[in-house]
Order: C-alpha cells, then sequence, then structure tokens
C-alpha cells in the first residue's frame, strides 16, 4: 500500500485481500475436510446420508461397523471373579448409586418445585392487590371527577339564580 493513494482506493484494496483471504481459507477448510471424509458418503440403517471418514483406522469407521465385543467363554461367567463376573457387579453397583442419586434429585425437584410454585403464588396475589388498588383509586377519582361535575353545574345554577334575583340600579 502506498503513502499517496486516495482512502478509498486503500479500502479497496484491503477489501480484496480479505476476499482473496477468505477464499484460501474455505479452499483449505475443504481440502481438510476432503483428507478425512475422502469424498465417501453412506446410508445408514435409518437412511440417513453420512460422511464416511475412510482415513480413519477404528472399526467403527466402517459403513457396516458392528460394535467390538469380547468373546465369553462358560468357564469366564461362571467364574466369581472373572473379568465378566466383577463387570456385571460394578453395572450394578453403578445402576443402584444412579437410582440414589436420580432419587435425591427428585426430592430435591419437588423442594424447589414446591418453593417456586409458593413464590409464583405469592407474586399472582400480589398482583391481585395491585389491581385492586388501582381499579379502586381509579374509582375514586372518577367518582371525585362526577362530584366535581354536579358541583359545578349547581353552581353554575345557583349563580343564574343569584343573577336573575338581583336588583339592578340605573
Amino acid at each position: 500500500m502506498s503513502l499517496f493513494k486516495s482512502q478509498a482506493e486503500r479500502n479497496r484494496e484491503l477489501i480484496n485481500n480479505l476476499y482473496t483471504k477468505i477464499k484460501r481459507l474455505e479452499q483449505d477448510k475443504n481440502r481438510m475436510a476432503g483428507e478425512v471424509f475422502a469424498g465417501g458418503t453412506t446410508i445408514n440403517e435409518q437412511l440417513n446420508e453420512r460422511n464416511q471418514p475412510l482415513a480413519l483406522t477404528s472399526p467403527e469407521a466402517s459403513a457396516t461397523a458392528v460394535p467390538v465385543l469380547p468373546q465369553l467363554s462358560g468357564a469366564g461367567v461362571l467364574n466369581p471373579v472373572g473379568p465378566e463376573q466383577t463387570a456385571r457387579v460394578y453395572n450394578s453397583q453403578q445402576y443402584r448409586d444412579l437410582l440414589n442419586s436420580s432419587r435425591r434429585f427428585k426430592e430435591d425437584d419437588f423442594a424447589i418445585g414446591e418453593k417456586f410454585r409458593k413464590n409464583e403464588m405469592a407474586r399472582q396475589n400480589e398482583m391481585a392487590k395491585r389491581r385492586q388498588r388501582i381499579m379502586t383509586q381509579a374509582t375514586l377519582l372518577q367518582q371525585g371527577q362526577l362530584g366535581a361535575q354536579s358541583m359545578a353545574q349547581q353552581s353554575m345554577g345557583n349563580i343564574g339564580s343569584v343573577l336573575a334575583s338581583t336588583p339592578t340600579y340605573q
């Protein structure tokens, strides 16, 4: 950039530089995604189209991936300290812990819900009182205006009768 260019020319040059930088970044992003997914798309059992990450080497990367399950032997299942029994005991303990924690959370949910409902009821009662107070004030104001109007009518009538009954001197 030159120091002697006009501000508009400098802005135009900066904008063009930004456009070229954005295009280059998009090309790099597409290239990187293309390396990972290698252009392959598959359809799974639910008929959803998925990108196929062919560059990965895990067994879950294939379209017909089946989770790897360990081979169970009859002796291993019967062994009380075998991996299958240990996993079963661990999973049952974890299930029991999760069940107990969810019960505690349910009790907390009830307490929190009760507090919320109590606060909501107090708020609704306060708003009803406020609306009632505003309606009462409006009614009183309206009654005051009607009273002032009737007093003004009476005074105008009184002024007319006083003027009519006063003798005039010439």
